[in-house]
């Protein structure tokens, strides 16, 4: 198995295992500024691995027709480092803390690849 893989598996083993069993019993949701700002670096890297995994085994099943956050994860931000991509995370919520609602996965494409174009201090796209 190549090292990305073992990386993507042992990545959701950490999303797995990071989970609460509080959140479990809840119902699902995307992350937020407010659930990114309360987990540890491990929890974040957790949840950075695993999406990659998904969109590893999306692109992978999907026959060469990935949907455009698979060939993202999949494409681009194979580019960077967990350690980048988290900073990246940490720096807009930082940046934008009246934008805590806005979703992890929003702020990883708009700030970590080129699938999304990032949004101008007026709200529209650069």
């Amino acid at each position: 198995m190549r090292l990305w893989g073992k990386v993507w598996i042992v990545g959701l083993f950490l999303l797995l295992g990071l989970t609460p069993a509080v959140l479990a019993a809840q119902k699902a949701f995307l992350w937020d500024g407010s659930h990114w700002s309360q987990v540890s670096f491990d929890g974040k890297a957790g949840y950075v691995f695993g999406m990659g995994n998904m969109a590893d085994f999306e692109a992978a099943a999907g026959g060469g027709k990935s949907p455009c956050v698979s060939r993202a994860f999949a494409d681009e931000l194979k580019t960077k480092t967990v350690d980048q991509i988290i900073a990246a995370v940490d720096q807009f919520y930082k940046e934008n803390p009246d934008k805590m609602q806005t979703t992890v996965i929003e702020v990883i494409l708009r700030r970590c690849t080129t699938v999304c174009p990032p949004e101008t201090k007026s709200g529209g796209k650069k």
